[in-house]
């Protein structure tokens, strides 16, 4: 019976839930088609309070490790055919860089979101990874109700620390950049 009960207790404590959301956060919006996107969006994110920056360049470009993020002011999307975003970081002197993204090919506009990132599976089949257990990661990006992008970073974790300590964790980010106008007609 003790350690039915000191179990439960550490399944208890050991159990956490973090969020951390924008001020004024808005839900999302749902897009019918990426035409919506189409803005000037302020580069560094607002998030929680106390949480570290976020930019949305670095949403958009994760594998880039030579890129400033921090000096990029402005994220200009633009609409230059049915299913292409075109995307330009924008600095205070000039572009930092810029692409084209192809609905289908390099993102997917799944319930009016852009998802970044789906992944489930298992924890603990590799000899860095103390916990076994199921876990689930989510990352999407778009708009809120009032406009403004919007990107939703969701995890879950439950399992066994070391196959003794049961956890079971999940979180969310949430983080909002300020559209402050309108990219220009091409």
């Amino acid at each position: 019976m003790p350690t039915r009960v000191s179990a439960c207790f550490f399944a208890v404590l050991l159990g956490a839930c973090v969020a951390s959301r924008a001020p004024d956060s808005a839900f999302f919006s749902s897009l019918d088609t990426i035409r919506g996107l189409a803005g000037v969006y302020r580069n560094l994110g607002e998030g929680g309070r106390g949480a570290s920056p976020v930019y949305l360049s670095a949403l958009i470009w994760p594998q880039e490790p030579d890129m400033d993020h921090a000096a990029v002011a402005f994220i200009e999307v633009s609409v230059p055919a049915k299913n292409t975003l075109a995307v330009k970081a924008l600095r205070g002197d000039g572009v930092e860089k810029e692409g084209l993204f192809v609905e289908g090919r390099d993102f997917e506009l799944r319930a009016g979101r852009i998802r970044l990132k789906h992944e489930l599976g298992i924890a603990g089949f590799r000899a860095d990874e103390p916990l076994l257990g199921p876990y689930y990661e989510n990352r999407e990006i778009g708009l809120d109700t009032g406009g403004h992008g919007r990107y939703k970073q969701s995890f879950g974790v439950a399992g066994l620390v070391f196959l003794i300590v049961p956890v079971a964790m999940a979180g969310s980010d949430e983080v909002r950049f300020i559209r402050v106008g309108d990219a220009p007609a091409r």
